[in-house]
């Protein structure tokens, strides 16, 4: 008799099988907390603002000289418009009454990855409408810092990167052969880049959440968003995810109540705009790759 045979004797031998849902370690980041959320209760509405304008100052008068007219304060509108995204995850009754695992937990777990993965995208489309400014290195950055998004918002800023990105500053270093790339003191666990009179901190969102561009041969374009989020993006959440359960629903072909399921539905509405163009810079560092190889001509 031997282990190996299932008929002469292997059968007797316990399998050590676990049921219980472990998860493998995951990086994920959320957009959201970076940018200007405004609940709202309305399916559309509108926010006024005053329009940015170069002031010139009054005009010296003479006495009884006649005093000219000024320029008065002009206003725009941003407009949203609420959208709904959604979607379901069919289950059998069976699973969920004879699996010993905490399925219902694993299902509202996913869901709610769903919804962050979900407004990543909505928040990383509206960014991506900016055009896109290619950098070659760290004078470039520290140049989109102090001139083109200067004293507004340079205090407020943020350089967003991914892995890649980071990889890259991690690498950056000053004459003294000291990396620019450093934790903040006061919270170990946030980097920031220090170099000379800048000093920006650094947010990093995983490849697969922010990937790079690696269509250029040869090439690989990383993502760099310089600026303040929070002034330079607007996000209506109009009803935040909700989730709902049903064993008698039907969704087109399929049928709760007849094939013995419970349906997962979730649903969330919201909308997403460009508030202040002015207030970020997306940017794009073109780093050679040697994983991929130039096609030939």
């Amino acid at each position: 008799m031997t282990e190996g045979s299932n008929a002469d004797g292997g059968y007797t031998v316990p399998e050590d099988i676990q049921t219980k849902v472990n998860e493998y370690r995951s990086a994920k980041k959320s957009l959201i907390d970076l940018v200007d959320v405004e609940n709202v209760t309305n399916q559309k509405g509108s926010r006024t603002y005053k329009k940015r304008s170069q002031q010139t100052g009054f005009a010296k008068v003479a006495e009884g000289g006649k005093i000219g007219a000024k320029n008065t304060p002009q206003f725009e509108r941003l407009s949203y418009e609420i959208s709904k995204y959604a979607g379901y995850l069919p289950v059998t009754n069976e699973l969920l009454s004879d699996t010993d695992a905490n399925i219902t937990g694993t299902l509202i777990s996913w869901l709610g990855d769903e919804s962050r993965v979900t407004r990543n995208n909505i928040i990383h489309d509206v960014i991506k409408k900016q055009t896109k400014q290619a950098i070659t290195g760290l004078d470039d950055i520290k140049k989109i810092l102090n001139i083109t998004l200067g004293q507004a918002f340079k205090a407020t800023s943020k350089i967003i990167t991914n892995d890649d990105g980071l990889q890259w500053l991690d690498t950056l270093k000053n004459n003294k052969d000291e990396y620019l790339l450093q934790p903040d003191p006061a919270n170990p666990m946030q980097m920031r880049l220090c170099a000379g009179a800048t000093v920006i901190p650094i947010f990093i969102v995983p490849n697969d959440d922010m990937a790079s561009d690696v269509q250029t041969a040869g090439h690989r374009k990383i993502p760099f968003i310089i600026g303040d989020l929070k002034e330079g993006i607007k996000f209506f959440d109009r009803n935040q995810m909700t989730i709902m359960t049903s064993n008698i629903a039907a969704i087109g072909d399929l049928n709760a109540f007849a094939e013995d399921l419970t349906i997962f539905r979730a649903i969330e509405r919201e909308d997403c705009q460009q508030k202040d163009g002015e207030a970020f810079v997306y940017a794009e560092f073109d780093l050679a790759d040697p994983t991929v190889k130039a096609s030939k001509a």
